[in-house]
C-alpha cells in the first residue's frame, strides 16, 4: 500500500509540473513580426516616435510609449540611435506610414 501511495504522489506532481510548464509556456509573448520596427535615429525619444506613428493609431501618445516600452521590454525613456523598436502600428500600414513621413 506504501509503494502505491508513492506513486499516486509522484504522479501527481508529475502532472502539476507538466501543466504548469503548459500554462507558463502558453504565456510567451506575442510575436512583434506583424508591427512595423523603426530603427532610432539621433534625438529621437519614446514620445517624438509616439508624435510620428501614433497618427495611424486609435490610443493615445502616453499608451503608445507605454506599449513601445513594454512590448520592446525597454526598462528606462532612454534609446540608443541604431536601436530596432516595434511601434503599435501593423505592417500592412508601412506603406501610410512611408508616405506620412516623405510628406514632412
Amino acid at each position: 500500500m506504501k509503494k502505491e501511495s508513492m506513486i499516486y504522489i509522484f504522479s501527481f506532481f508529475v502532472v502539476l509540473v507538466a501543466v504548469f510548464g503548459a500554462v507558463s509556456y502558453t504565456g510567451t509573448k506575442e510575436s512583434l513580426e506583424k508591427y512595423h520596427q523603426v530603427e532610432i535615429k539621433e534625438g529621437d525619444s519614446l514620445w517624438s516616435i509616439a508624435e510620428e506613428y501614433s497618427v495611424n493609431t486609435k490610443i493615445s501618445k502616453q499608451e503608445f510609449v507605454v506599449w513601445v516600452q513594454e512590448k520592446n521590454e525597454i526598462h528606462s525613456s532612454i534609446i540608443k540611435p541604431g536601436d530596432l523598436v516595434y511601434v503599435p502600428v501593423e505592417r500592412e500600414q508601412e506603406h501610410q506610414i512611408e508616405q506620412i513621413a516623405s510628406s514632412k
